[in-house]
């Protein structure tokens, strides 16, 4: 069962409900309950009532705080009431809505998108139930059949990104906070800037906590000052990447589709900007380009969901250096760009001057990510997660060995 609601472009739904066949595959049925609309828990009800559920999943956390009613009137949380195992996916780091990192029991499991956000969760606090990293799998999966490939020789190059202005959160954070803080921020900030090609940006936390112990200061324990500085940092890093792409794709005969971009001047350049995003309609906007143009979340160890989305139906994807592409493509330096203007306008220009070439590729990378990367994994992995979390959260097995205590009764329902 999938929780979903209101987000922008819907992005968290479209890629959601991208899901189905996953489970499809494997002789489940997939029910989607949309929370934002009115009569969503009379559904959320009639679906726990009538039958059997294997497990209910979201995105960041959305439904998995819901509470039922004991007939002794007390509120509890309804997926521990019910038995029923709860996975939530996580695309971004644990540092902007950490409340929603928090799993309310043992009967709970958070995957995360990149290896790096997992890892900065284990070492943050109030950890249960399972942690762990997405397994990998293309969306909009589609047979190469249906892709024509002759209109995407004559395609767009597509910037399918949200943007934000960079100066515009330098002057928050001079109003907002005490000078020292926001010398300290802005100190930290130029030091990743001016390493926007280095792994610095993909472990923010231990820049942070090393930028303190420099200065005698263990910060460690103190979580609240270690997530408000990579919050903060990590946002500013990606505004200031995004805007340089933008600033070099204005003058090339792309679309940039998404929102925020009025820092961005587009008057008189070749761009065309589209205001707006909508994750639906982007689909058939990849199927038919040239190919689309990417950047990571200040990450390196695995692919950000459009690249994926690109896989899945046989189109380019040009996007910024990273690990996960070095390792497991032959061709990376053949679509990878520096975050430097010369990088990006050179790579965008030999794309647009040799469009068969690199539709060719598009094809090539498509077809190595599905020999090397099991698309039936991600439904197994979460029915495997599902069945572990029954089995930790639930009664004890008939006929076990009678010399094995299990489960131990002095570990309370909160510890493990």
């Amino acid at each position: 069962m999938f929780l979903s609601g209101t987000t922008m472009g819907d992005a968290l739904g479209g890629s959601g409900r991208a899901l189905r066949q996953s489970f499809a595959d494997l002789g489940h049925e997939f029910v989607e309950v949309n929370l934002s609309q009115a009569d969503a828990l009379d559904v959320l009800n009639r679906i726990i009532g009538g039958g059997s559920i294997e497990v209910a999943f979201s995105h960041v956390g959305i439904g998995m705080d819901l509470t039922a009613t004991t007939g002794d009137k007390r509120e509890v949380n309804l997926w521990t009431a019910t038995g029923i195992p709860f996975i939530s996916f996580y695309g971004d780091s644990p540092a902007y809505f950490f409340d929603r990192h928090i799993m309310p029991g043992p009967g709970f499991a958070a995957l995360y998108a990149f290896p790096e956000h997992s890892r900065f969760r284990k070492k943050l606090p109030l950890r249960k139930g399972i942690l762990g990293v997405t397994p990998l799998r293309m969306s909009d999966e589609t047979p190469k059949s249906e892709i024509d490939f002759r209109i995407k020789q004559s395609g767009k190059l597509l910037f399918l990104k949200n943007g934000n202005d960079p100066k515009r959160l330098i002057d928050t954070w001079r109003d907002a906070l005490p000078l020292g803080s926001f010398l300290m921020l802005t100190e930290l900030a130029s030091e990743l800037v001016g390493h926007l090609d280095s792994d610095k940006g993909c472990d923010i936390d231990s820049l942070v906590c090393s930028y303190f112990d420099d200065k005698g200061l263990d910060v460690e324990a103190l979580t609240n000052l270690r997530l408000f500085f990579v919050a903060q940092l990590d946002d500013y890093l990606r505004r200031v990447k995004s805007t340089s792409m933008a600033e070099v794709l204005r003058d090339f005969p792309v679309e940039i589709h998404g929102y925020n971009w009025e820092h961005v001047d587009f008057s008189g350049k070749r761009a065309r900007y589209v205001y707006g995003a909508d994750y639906s309609t982007s689909r058939q906007l990849i199927k038919d380009s040239l190919g689309i143009v990417d950047m990571s979340p200040n990450t390196t160890l695995s692919p950000h969901d459009r690249p994926l989305r690109a896989y899945g139906l046989y189109t380019l994807c040009l996007t910024n250096e990273q690990e996960f592409f070095r390792q497991h493509f032959a061709k990376h330096a053949d679509f990878m760009f520096r975050f430097d203007k010369g990088s990006l306008e050179s790579k965008v220009a030999e794309v647009l001057a040799h469009p068969k070439r690199f539709v060719e590729l598009g094809i090539e990378i498509a077809d190595t990510f599905r020999e090397r990367f099991d698309q039936g994994t991600f439904g197994r992995t979460v029915l495997d997660i599902s069945h572990s979390l029954r089995l930790a959260t639930g009664p004890r097995p008939r006929d076990l060995q009678n010399f094995f205590g299990w489960p131990p009764i002095k570990l309370s329902s909160d510890s493990f």
